[in-house]
């Protein structure tokens, strides 16, 4: 079984990220960096507010309960020669999707790399998507149960209004313990649960949000690499915010042009676009009794039913600057607006959607960032490496047709004319036992009801055989058809990759944290295939 698979379409992904992999044109022309020493060098002539942005950074990561390695890797942002390497993602119940680990080990990873590369500090930075309000994606999780089964484990007090992730509390404790039960009952008792089930109960609690209760337990899980947990909810980053969110509004007319110019290339390309926006979108949002874009309307601006002059909206935007926040479209600009970003990690719907905003940094004065793909992984337990090694089973078949595969493998368990065989052998005998029957009978005629009772129980022993033969094979394909579906509900969840569903907390609970080191060793940063982590690997 090869440990690296090919990306291709058969895989779901996009034209435009299979020739950004390739670093084929036209789709490398949608990202301007050419090398992240040519992007620190640009780097170098922008002015960035370190010492505010670190004092930002270190309250955050102290309420999330960050290592010293941490605390460290933001000290060292203060000098001017350092710069962030980034990854982010939403602050999904528990963790998330596994994915979100993988980024949190790829950036450091990867920090380090550049570093020596570049040699100058590169500070590992994840961006909590704090402003997100899509309640729908981050509230809930999927583990594989005991039973082996999918299951999906949710918090589902929603609020009234649409609020950013950095709002959202844990407020109702009878939701918020039915979450942990049923994460409990799903994963069951272990040697490492309960660590586990301490973890969480320690981040998740009634006084948290989404984005403390997941900064707390990505801190934990990641403490001895000294990666930095940003949420761009803090109030004070947004004060920060003020001058990019005003130069949004006084430069529209060109940010459209720019977007609308591009995306009509890559359009021409025959690439999709991931991310349509109205023409009359401001790309920002405000948050007036929940969360509402801020929609240009002739002259005038309008947040739901409000609406305000440009004037207006300038001056909310410089006095209550925690209100606003950009869209997707803005939202890799706000990133470098506050941090050194020679470059950010992406998974392909992220790399489709930063080839729509390449021109758009120098608009307001920043560097666009080198862009990388980041690792996709799936993990392999033992069970599931033999039961692939015994019926050759290749990645690439379970994530297609795994009807397909159960009739492949079974075709090749049992004959497919073995009732044929039967048919045939019952004929024969028959006729063969005739042939003595007509030559016995003539030294004795009366023994033909004895020669039929004797046929009779022949024919009736072989068909027993036969029906034991196909209850066997019954019961065996059952067996090993529902063992090809585990494997397919483990490795390729919900129809998609493992890492777009399942949740850490699933291997943790069997492996315990030193999973997480593990990952961590054997994850290669920069590799573009698909890799598949072998656990039969784990402490060898």
């Amino acid at each position: 079984m090869s440990n690296l698979i090919a990306p291709s379409k058969s895989l779901g992904y996009s034209n435009i990220f299979l020739d950004f992999l390739a670093d084929a044109s036209p789709a490398r022309h949608f990202y301007p960096s050419e090398s992240i020493v040519d992007v620190a060098a640009g780097l170098d002539a922008v002015e960035y507010r370190r010492e505010e942005i670190c004092r930002i950074l270190t309250a955050q990561n102290r309420l999330y309960g960050a290592s010293q390695q941490t605390l460290d890797n933001i000290e060292r942002l203060k000098r001017r020669s350092s710069v962030c390497l980034f990854a982010g993602q939403q602050a999904g119940l528990f963790g998330g999707p596994l994915l979100v680990v993988y980024k949190a080990l790829a950036l450091v990873k990867a920090a380090r790399l550049y570093e020596t590369e570049l040699n100058r500090p590169v500070i590992p930075v994840f961006w909590i998507a704090g402003d997100d309000h899509d309640f729908d994606e981050v509230n809930h999780m999927w583990v594989i149960d005991r039973a082996s089964e999918l299951t999906r484990v949710s918090y589902d007090a929603r609020p009234s209004i649409e609020l950013p992730t950095s709002e959202i509390e844990f407020s109702d404790s009878t939701e918020l313990e039915k979450a942990k039960e049923h994460l409990r009952n799903a994963l069951g008792q272990t040697d490492f649960t309960n660590d586990l089930y301490g973890l969480i109960d320690e981040a998740y609690t009634e006084n948290d949000t989404f984005v403390t209760a997941f900064g707390k337990l990505m801190a934990s899980l990641t403490s001895d690499l000294g990666l930095v947990f940003f949420s761009p909810g803090d109030a004070e980053a947004k004060q920060l915010a003020v001058d990019l969110f005003i130069s949004m509004i006084d430069n529209e007319e060109d940010l459209q042009h720019r977007l609308d110019s591009t995306n009509d290339e890559i359009k021409s390309h025959g690439y999709h676009l991931q991310v349509e926006k109205s023409a009359e979108a401001s790309h920002l949002f405000y948050n007036l009794d929940g969360r509402k874009p801020v929609v240009r309307h002739g002259d005038k601006y309008l947040v739901g039913e409000k609406s305000l002059s440009r004037a207006e909206l300038i001056d909310c935007i410089r006095n209550c600057p925690e209100r606003f926040s950009p869209d997707v479209m803005v939202r890799p600009v706000l990133q470098s607006f506050l941090f050194p970003v020679i470059s950010q990690k992406g998974g392909a719907a992220e790399i489709a959607y930063l080839a729509q905003i390449g021109r758009i940094f120098e608009l307001f004065g920043r560097v666009t960032p080198y862009y990388r793909a980041r690792p996709s992984l799936t993990i392999v337990e033992r069970r599931f490496e033999k039961l692939m090694a015994e019926f050759d089973i290749g990645f690439e078949e379970v994530a297609g047709d795994i009807e397909q595969v159960v009739n492949r493998v079974l075709s090749k368990s049992f004959p497919d004319d073995i009732e044929r065989q039967f048919n045939e052998f019952r004929e024969h005998l028959r006729e063969r036992f005739g042939q003595l029957n007509s030559t016995s009978l003539k030294f004795d005629p009366g023994l033909k009801k004895l020669a039929e009772q004797t046929m009779g129980k022949i024919d009736f022993a072989v068909k027993g055989f036969e029906g034991k033969v196909f209850s066997s094979h019954k019961k065996k394909s059952q067996e090993t058809r529902d063992r090809i579906y585990r494997l397919w509900h483990a490795l390729y969840p919900n129809r998609n990759f493992q890492e777009r569903s399942l949740n850490i907390t699933y291997f943790l609970s069997r492996y315990g944290r030193g999973f997480v080191n593990f990952l961590y060793e054997k994850m290669d940063s920069e590799q573009k295939a698909h890799q598949l982590v072998n656990l039969s690997e784990y402490g060898e």
